[in-house]
């Protein structure tokens, strides 16, 4: 069965035979490399670190931290978020601003040699100004191309695209004032332009907008690491010292930026205090006129100084009214002894403060006489009567004493009465007087606290405004490495030298894929299951290139050829050899006459027969000019063989075709044509024939049940290979059968190792 594919070896077969296209494929990746390196500029990597001070960034950043806290809520302060400070530092508005402080939005570039150009950063000789609102309105880049000559003579010209202007000016003198859509622009020379000098400049004009954007693209910020407050940036530029100025002129407007933020922070903080003081001590001063007012009007010194003493009053006349309640009660208590006849002559047990102790005792003194005098004299005793007197009389004047005591006592009582009703009656009044005083200084307190707390305020936020810092702190200033990053020589050398090779391989594979003609022996063998006998270099096809003592290139590919086909004729009765091709014009007359020639140079004996009655060439290749030929002699049986045989010095009988015939087909056919084959079996070593094309008429279908071999040739990069399939349906259908491919016209092929059987 035929291959698929051509097989990785096979391909680079073919890689090598078209040497040449992988040459010029490596002069055109490198010439575009070397023309790209000599225009493209270098551009590098300038680099920065900042630290972003989250403490000096903090608002009210120093005294009582829930003070500030309070301080921040009300005025929507905060301490600085790191990725807040990135966005800043990567936002169009402060590229803006670095762009109009740097007046990068104008470039210029001198040409100075084939492909090759300097950036003037600058140093430009030549510049192009505007007024700094047309600047700002700009949305479009405008490229003017700018000609000096050395007689000062200029030429102006803004492009507006490949193949128009928006403005243009000839022989000029500097400075020159150009007219655009977008404005007035002024072309003029700086203290670099030097006079009778040639120079070509273009100078690219954006707008700070568009080139803020582009500043944008080329610039990273980001974290140097997790967890830390160091931002990295880097931009890159052309030159370095621009990149330089960007990176340090960027952290500047960041710094002027937080500092006017600080500012007007601190300003409106200011301003919010001294608001606030002036109505909080507003409201301090109403709150201490209202304490005043109402301890007037209660008769207030302090109220809890007077609520002291009213306690203590209170507690005194209860202790009084208790002890006199006591000594009240004993004394009832005396009375009733001392009146109770019972008792008229028993002891006082005891004393109280309505009596004398004195007199208690000299009454129980004369108890206890009468009491032994009792014990032995009579009633009427005269000094027990005496006593018993003595005795009535004290008693009197006891009773007397105690009706007196209790009679103060009780005056006593009613008094600590009175002044405990009294203490009562202002403890109740201080109830309400108390919660009153309470909410006077409990507003005088708040007033006071708020008052001393935004003094306290304003103190530390004008400490905060003296001593204010800026956002950003360089840890890095701007640097740049030595090497450039762009462009990467060694990467885009390495991709010229892939596509050296790749170009060429995809030019030949796609090649492949769009080829519908045979080409190699590797292209037949892909679609064909039968042999490949030989190849023949590109050469005449009028004359024989098999002669006697010649060595030429086609003549080796022709012996070739011939120890092939005596291959396919294994059998000493395989004799006779069919030549044919798909269609006409692939030189089977050639082949066949060669073939025929080669194999009769080995000494054999070899017929070459030409068949293809319609289109006879043999005659002409031979010299041979006959009357007859194999048309006569098949259409008429009185002609031989010997009549219409010619043979050359080599030893080759060559039967022509003769006169055309109006019906070949039908001689073909005949009976005469299978004699013909017998004769020249039985006369001939090797029968070589040649007929006509397959695909052009049915004559030579007549011949190949007769046939040994069929040798059909193939012209290469001519016969297409859906002729190869169908001889591929032929040999399937048992039409054509020991089927063999020549492949003509290879463009100096030195390669003869064709495979064939089972080799292949």
């Amino acid at each position: 069965a035929p291959k698929e594919s051509l097989g990785s070896s096979n391909f680079l077969h073919t890689a090598i035979r078209h040497w040449w296209l992988f040459a010029l494929s490596f002069i055109f990746c490198f010439g575009i490399l070397f023309l790209y390196l000599r225009k493209t500029l270098p551009s590098y990597i300038v680099s920065s670190t900042v630290l972003v001070d989250d403490q000096s960034l903090s608002f009210a950043g120093i005294g009582n931290p829930k003070g500030n806290s309070m301080l921040k809520s009300v005025m929507g302060g905060g301490d600085v978020n790191v990725f807040n400070e990135i966005e800043i530092l990567a936002s169009e508005n402060l590229a803006a601003k670095t762009v109009d402080a740097l007046d990068i939005n104008c470039r210029y570039y001198e040409k100075t040699g084939f492909l090759k150009k300097q950036d003037h950063y600058g140093t430009s000789p030549i510049i192009v100004e505007a007024p700094k609102e047309l600047f700002d309105t700009l949305s479009v880049t405008l490229p003017f191309k700018i000609k000096v000559y050395a007689d000062g003579k200029t030429d102006i010209t803004v492009k507006k695209g490949m193949f128009s202007n928006y403005a243009e000016l000839k022989g000029v003198e500097l400075p020159a004032t150009v007219k655009t859509p977008f404005g007035l622009f002024v072309v003029k020379p700086t203290q670099y332009f030097t006079p009778k000098h040639e120079y070509s400049i273009t100078a690219s004009v954006a707008g700070n907008i568009p080139a803020a954007l582009e500043l944008q693209k080329d610039m990273t910020v980001d974290l140097k690491a997790k967890k830390t407050d160091i931002v990295y940036m880097d931009v890159m530029d052309n030159d370095v010292k621009r990149g330089r100025d960007i990176l340090n002129t960027l952290v500047r407007l960041y710094n002027e930026r937080g500092m006017k933020e600080s500012d007007t922070q601190g300003m409106t903080t200011a301003r919010f205090i001294d608001e606030r003081l002036s109505l909080i001590y507003k409201n301090l001063m109403g709150s201490e006129a209202e304490i005043e007012a109402y301890k007037k009007a209660h008769s207030l010194v302090d109220p809890y100084t007077q609520v002291k003493s009213s306690i203590i009053k209170g507690e005194t006349s209860e202790s009084a009214i208790i002890a006199l309640e006591t000594q009240y009660r004993i004394a009832s208590m005396i009375k009733g002894f001392i009146t109770d006849p019972a008792n008229k002559h028993s002891l006082i047990p005891f004393e109280s403060d309505s009596l004398s102790a004195k007199m208690v005792r000299s009454y129980n003194a004369l108890i206890t006489q009468r009491q032994h005098l009792e014990t032995s004299a009579k009633a009427d005793n005269p000094a027990l009567v005496q006593l018993d007197q003595q005795l009535n009389a004290m008693r009197e004047n006891m009773l007397g004493s105690v009706n007196n005591a209790l009679g103060a006592m009780r005056i006593k009582i009613d008094k600590a009465k009175d002044v405990q009703g009294e203490s009562k009656g202002d403890m109740s009044q201080f109830a309400s007087t108390e919660r009153e005083t309470r909410t006077l200084y409990r507003n005088q307190a708040i007033q006071n606290e708020l008052y001393i707390f935004l003094l306290q305020k304003r103190e530390e936020n004008a400490l905060k405004m003296a001593a204010a810092q800026p956002k950003g702190k360089l840890v890095d200033e701007a640097y740049a490495a030595s090497e450039p990053v762009k462009p990467k020589k060694p990467l885009l050398a390495f991709v010229a030298l892939i596509m050296t090779f790749a170009l060429p391989f995809c030019i030949l594979y796609v090649k492949k894929l769009l080829k519908n003609k045979i080409g190699s022996q590797d292209e037949l063998e892909a679609i064909t299951p039968a042999h490949l006998l030989g190849q023949i270099n590109h050469a005449r096809e009028d004359e024989l290139q098999v002669i006697a003592d010649t060595n030429t290139k086609n003549a080796e590919l022709f012996r070739y050829l011939r120890g092939n086909v005596q291959f396919v004729l294994p059998e000493s009765t395989d004799k006779v050899v069919l030549v044919t091709s798909a269609v006409a014009a692939e030189g089977k007359s050639y082949i066949a006459a060669n073939v025929a020639s080669s194999l009769a140079l080995m000494g054999k004996k070899v017929a070459l027969v030409e068949l293809n009655l319609r289109k006879p060439s043999l005659g002409e290749m031979f010299g041979i000019i006959a009357s007859k030929g194999m048309s006569d002699y098949l259409s008429n049986g009185e002609v031989s063989l010997h009549d219409i045989v010619s043979t050359t010095a080599d030893g080759l009988d060559v039967y022509v075709a003769g006169t055309v015939p109006p019906n070949p087909s039908e001689l073909l056919q005949g009976s005469r044509a299978a004699q013909l084959m017998e004769q020249l079996r039985e006369q001939y070593d090797y029968v070589v024939v040649d007929s006509a094309s397959l695909a052009t008429a049915s004559d030579t279908f007549s011949l190949t049940s007769q046939a040994d071999a069929t040798v059909v040739v193939l012209r290469a990069n001519s016969t297409k290979q859906a002729y190869v399939k169908w001889i591929n349906r032929l040999m399937a259908e048992g039409k054509l059968s020991n089927v063999g491919f020549v492949l003509n016209g290879v463009k100096n092929s030195d390669d003869t190792s064709i495979k064939i059987g089972n080799d292949k």
